[in-house]
């Protein structure tokens, strides 16, 4: 199987080579040195952590991933398939997509946490909510590791029937249903659709949720905007969204998506440039989750 390791040479070259960066707008952009530059491209010196995290997010402002990704998944073992048959790596995942998608919606468990939570254990100084939430999240994904293969195809139930465990026992957020009310977005103005239209917006989305075309990354980043758009539950929008997103990507082949909480701020302006029509943003950050999800399983 194909390694893929994409060095800050790599990165380099690529920025020159298909960005059209010369080695002194990368020096600047960087803030450091042209003699710095030269060195991590001629001498083998590696750059700082601090600047090669620079570095990574220049890589990722100017160079598509998508090629990256599309080569990965023609040199990997079928992800679902994998994950089915590998308990220590799918228990691993499950950890960190549960400690993650939780924390972005605001849960103070750590990963050690969240792992102690869903094996059993009791975990001091955290509510039974916050429990709770992990252990569902936990839930969600054996359940959708149990539904899914090669070619999946998303149905309106199988959305609620994520969001039902997913909020199994919070009663007062209806799991499993539907908003019955209105909401409001944290910190933005964007007007959500009326609960009354909830249900034709989510029969629109899940009609042509499983009409890839050529672009599949490009479409379930779309269809992740779309569905949180719609914002069709009291609570658990965010964590069923970033499920379907999964099941998208392993049901046609592609490593899953791990979003971390240390983007959160980079994801919700992705999300929200949705809003003017701008899916690249979207795009890279789900194309920079793939490559996070590739090494976890496979690297």
């Amino acid at each position: 199987m194909k390694q893929l390791i994409i060095t800050d040479k790599d990165k380099l070259e690529k920025l020159i080579k298909e960005a059209k960066l010369t080695p002194s707008e990368i020096a600047r952009a960087l803030e450091v040195t042209y003699r710095s530059v030269h060195r991590w491209l001629k001498e083998g010196v590696s750059p700082h952590p601090r600047q090669a995290q620079d570095l990574d997010e220049l890589f990722k402002e100017y160079i598509d991933l998508s090629p990256l990704v599309d080569n990965i998944t023609d040199n990997i073992p079928e992800p679902i398939n994998f994950l089915k048959k590998n308990k220590d790596i799918r228990e691993k995942f499950f950890v960190l997509m549960t400690y993650h998608s939780n924390a972005i919606e605001g849960s103070r468990m750590t990963q050690k946490e969240t792992e102690m939570a869903i094996e059993g254990k009791k975990v001091k100084g955290k509510e039974t909510f916050e429990i709770l939430e992990a252990i569902n999240h936990h839930n969600a994904l054996l359940y959708m590791l149990d539904e899914i293969k090669p070619n999946f195809k998303i149905t309106e139930e199988y959305i609620l029937k994520l969001h039902s465990i997913i909020m199994y026992n919070f009663n007062q957020k209806l799991p499993g249903k539907y908003r019955t009310g209105f909401v409001n977005l944290t910190n933005t103005e964007k007007k959500l659709p009326s609960f009354q239209r909830v249900p034709i917006e989510m029969r629109g989305l899940t009609k042509n949720i499983n009409n890839y075309h050529a672009n599949v990354i490009k479409k379930a980043s779309h269809d992740h905007y779309q569905l949180e758009s719609i914002h069709p539950f009291f609570d658990g929008n965010g964590r069923t969204g970033r499920l379907i997103l999964l099941t998208q990507l392993l049901s046609k082949g592609y490593p899953p998506a791990i979003i971390e909480i240390e983007d959160r701020y980079k994801y919700y302006m992705a999300l929200s440039k949705g809003d003017i029509g701008e899916f690249k943003n979207l795009v890279q950050m789900v194309c920079d989750s793939i490559l996070k999800g590739y090494h976890l399983l496979f690297a």
